[in-house]
């Protein structure tokens, strides 16, 4: 069963709940906990909104990932299946597209210690991302990651120490265009790299930008942090990126330096118009915020 605490500050999630109902009612559950306070307090719930999976040994899952539909549904999903699945050739491919995160480990001949391994890892992170071990032939141990929103695969033989292995599991499953939030800010600040910021108001106009500059992500991700970042769950950092308080906009910054350049043309932000802004910015065209920045309408 997986439950919903319900406070004031949860009408933001009340949609993207009841559309999972529907295609999960046998399972979900809602709660009230300034009605049923006795109750939240039995299962230890103190933050709202919360929502947990109850399984049938009654051992709780907390759910970290967004509070959207899709994402609560998809964490339901690999809950009811065991942390490690099987594959071979005939439900591989089934396998690497039902989820969007998804690991594959293949054991050399003589390799008894990966499996053990592997399941340790894949037990720490089920509520996640998908794992599975491959039948199939491999000539060395390896595990091999498909990110399927990033359309990004990677593979990696480092396995005999679990730190190397966990590393990464943490690497290819980051988003290469993340959301950009209190908590994970100094990940991205630490990089050494600019950070090229986009304020949305929804989670389409996320869908919509990540879908159209995901190829320039790719292109500069080693210099540059492609970012989304909620205008209304963080309005002062739209002021501070240099755009008008309540504003959807990109704005380009240099952690290193603290130059920031806010973009000021007009047009519709697609990724020609935004590699045009940072090549301007490269070769000086641009000046920072607060040292002379003028629109720059023929961009």
């Amino acid at each position: 069963m997986t439950s919903l605490s319900l406070h004031s500050h949860c009408q933001a999630l009340e949609t993207e709940w009841t559309a999972i109902q529907p295609q999960d009612s046998d399972r979900i559950a809602s709660v009230d906990c300034s009605a049923e306070s006795k109750l939240c307090e039995e299962f230890q719930i103190s933050s709202f909104p919360t929502i947990r999976l109850y399984q049938q040994n009654g051992k709780p899952y907390r759910y970290r990932g967004p509070r959207r539909a899709a994402s609560i549904s998809g964490f339901l999903q690999r809950m009811l299946r065991p942390a490690v699945s099987h594959v071979g050739s005939k439900n591989t491919t089934s396998f690497l597209v039902d989820d969007d995160v998804v690991f594959v480990a293949q054991s050399a001949p003589g390799d008894t210690t990966l499996r053990d391994r592997f399941t340790t890892v894949a037990e720490k992170y089920r509520d996640r991302y998908s794992f599975a071990i491959s039948s199939d032939a491999s000539q060395q141990s390896i595990v091999t990651c498909y990110n399927n929103p990033d359309d990004l695969q990677r593979s990696t033989i480092e396995l005999a120490n679990p730190a190397s292995l966990e590393a990464f599991i943490k690497l290819c499953a980051t988003p290469l265009i993340p959301e950009l939030t209190r908590r994970n800010e100094m990940t991205y600040y630490s990089s050494g790299k600019s950070l090229v910021h986009y304020f949305i108001h929804s989670p389409s106009q996320r869908e919509a930008y990540v879908a159209e500059m995901l190829p320039l992500a790719k292109k500069y991700h080693e210099y540059l942090h492609f970012t989304t970042t909620d205008a209304n769950e963080y309005p002062d950092a739209v002021e501070m990126m240099g755009l008008r308080r309540g504003a959807t906009g990109l704005s380009v910054q240099n952690p290193s330096n603290g130059d920031i350049f806010p973009y000021t043309g007009r047009q519709k932000i697609t990724a020609g118009v935004v590699e045009t802004f940072l090549v301007d910015i490269i070769q000086g065209r641009v000046k920072p915020w607060g040292q002379g920045n003028v629109e720059h309408e023929e961009l």
